[in-house]
């Protein structure tokens, strides 16, 4: 996918292509190294957006201790690297320790294994999932610990449930948890030339639910969309967007569609939090993918300024930028 016009601050518009050397280095910033042979660009891009989440990057900072897992603790190998890079001079940094304790971690799994390439999305949500057994080791979705910074600032607790416009049967409510919403680039773009006036979080409101259909629950004959419910605030919002296929066109189509700005009262059919529904998040952070490659974008607080990392390379996004075609948007609240 393409995003196009960066901005000095979070928002603005969409515009033209990137032009070459409308990027320059910032040297404030670090960037990871990525050997040839260690395909660990997915990691790298994944843990550019976490450092550069102030909420989740001071939390974690804050955490007294964890269970540690010695060799395969993602929470000491991914505190490290944040230590480093505090008070390292280094321009680029090795992420080895994360990358190994990942592997040894999934090794059974035969998931994020040394010199493979993998998922930057799926590794996204397992460093987040293994944070929260770090801090408590239980799998639940249902945790509540205040000190889960996992559940505290990304999950997103909803519930599912059918209602009959026709007859008014419902279903019983489904409660689950997300740390990533899910969005077809394709039900995306069909909602945006069917509602042109509607907010970006409507139209992705109107793509979660495309070919999604059941039956009435008292079978009176109708199909009926899902309605999901959103009964918290969660301060870090993550989009995936999936696409059919590595070679799509609807790029351009994507990118027309994307907004700076997502309300979380338009992001779902309706929500209980009172904060929630006034709850409005400013595009923070991406993950891009193209040519069997990551790359990630993120807001630097301090500068007031997009910066585009591609593994080592660190440089400040002057005007607009092309290609990627795998997207993940991180949504949040700044503090400075």
């Amino acid at each position: 996918m393409a995003w196009a016009k960066f901005f000095r601050k979070p928002g603005g518009n969409l515009g033209k292509s990137y032009q070459p050397g409308s990027m320059m280095s910032l040297a404030p910033t670090k960037g990871l190294l990525n050997e040839p042979g260690q395909n660990s660009c997915f990691l790298n891009s994944a843990v550019q957006v976490l450092w550069h989440l102030d909420i989740f990057r001071r939390s974690l900072r804050q955490l007294p201790g964890h269970f540690c897992l010695g060799d395969s603790c993602i929470f000491c190998a991914l505190k490290g690297l944040f230590s480093q890079f505090q008070q390292s001079r280094e321009r680029a940094l090795p992420s080895d320790n994360l990358r190994h304790a990942l592997a040894e971690t999934f090794k059974d799994e035969q998931r994020f294994q040394l010199g493979f390439m993998d998922d930057a999305a799926e590794c996204f949500e397992n460093i987040l999932e293994r944070i929260h057994l770090h801090i408590v080791p239980e799998e639940t979705d249902a945790c509540t610990s205040n000190s889960c910074i996992t559940h505290q600032k990304f999950a997103m607790s909803l519930y599912e449930q059918s209602v009959c416009r026709s007859c008014g049967a419902s279903s019983d409510p489904l409660p689950f948890t997300e740390l990533v919403h899910y969005i077809s680039t394709t039900a995306l773009c069909q909602q945006t030339h069917q509602r042109r006036d509607e907010s970006f979080g409507e139209l992705l409101q109107a793509a979660s639910t495309i070919g999604d259909l059941r039956n009435c629950p008292s079978n009176c004959g109708q199909k009926i969309r899902i309605r999901q419910v959103l009964m918290n605030c969660p301060e870090i919002v993550t989009i995936g967007f999936v696409w059919d296929s590595e070679q799509s066109d609807l790029t351009e189509e994507v990118i027309r569609s994307l907004g700076p700005h997502l309300s979380l009262s338009a992001l779902f059919y309706r929500v209980t939090d009172e904060h929630a529904k006034k709850g409005e998040l400013m595009l923070v952070g991406m993950i891009c993918y193209s040519s069997h490659h990551y790359c990630a974008f993120a807001f630097h607080t301090k500068s007031s300024k997009w910066v585009f990392f591609d593994d080592a390379t660190v440089k400040e996004v002057r005007r607009t930028l092309a290609g990627p075609l795998d997207t993940e948007v991180t949504y949040g609240r700044l503090y400075i």
